[in-house]
């Protein structure tokens, strides 16, 4: 008995839509959640001051301007100084010079 070819083509055309269908679904990221409204909650903002630590040990930002703090900035300064006073930055070698290939030339023909 002789099956009818019909069956088989739509056997294999339903394989292909779905192996297709599947290979797509997997290749899509998945939508992006959006964020809330209101965005995300940020602390306080202290603007930086020269020669002033800000101090966020107790959970809030703190701004000191003592005796002590200045004493520990200067000492840090000198210290990253005196690290950096024998570094020096030398410029680089010219790279060798290219000269463009020199086309011949070719005298008119008369």
């Amino acid at each position: 008995m002789r099956r009818n070819p019909f069956w088989l083509l739509l056997a294999v055309a339903l394989g292909v839509t779905l192996g297709y269908w599947w290979r797509q679904r997997a290749a899509t990221p998945p939508p992006a959640v959006p964020l809330a409204v209101s965005g995300p909650k940020r602390g306080p903002e202290v603007p930086i001051q020269d020669n002033k630590t800000i101090d966020f040990s107790s959970g809030q930002p703190v701004v000191k301007d003592s005796a002590r703090e200045k004493a520990l900035i200067e000492a840090a300064a000198k210290d990253m100084a005196d690290a950096a006073k024998n570094i020096r930055f030398e410029p680089t070698a010219p790279a060798a010079e290219t000269k463009p290939a020199e086309t011949a030339t070719v005298p008119p023909k008369p």
